[in-house]
């Protein structure tokens, strides 16, 4: 008999199992620089130049993705770009956490608010 290790799932893998949470759409918006990741719980935002080979696509190209099975990722085959839910989750947990935050108000008697 052999012995098992156990599969170990990172964070973000278990989370998105555990939620179910999918794709459901896209929305890539060239005048403003927006990427619109649509979910089936919520959306995640991002500027398009961050995908090079979107940032380069038309509108037309743009519009012709195809969503992966289980809404588990999104795919242009055209411009050969092809990115995942675990991925968007994990960009938008980083730009959060490097986000500046904003400056601390002080008080009159000096305490912080």
């Amino acid at each position: 008999m052999r012995n098992r290790k156990p599969i170990i799932q990172d964070p973000v893998s278990a989370m998105i199992r555990e939620q179910d949470v999918r794709i459901t759409a896209v929305h890539a918006i060239k005048d403003a620089n927006l990427l619109l990741v649509m979910l089936n719980n919520g959306r995640l935002e991002f500027p398009l130049d961050g995908f090079k080979r979107l940032a380069k696509a038309n509108e037309a190209q743009l519009s012709k993705y195809e969503l992966l099975p289980d809404g588990a990722g999104v795919q242009w085959s055209a411009l050969d770009e092809h990115l995942s839910l675990r991925g968007f989750l994990l960009m938008a947990m980083r730009d959060m956490v490097q986000r500046p935050r904003p400056a601390r108000l002080k008080t009159r008697n000096g305490s912080v608010a």
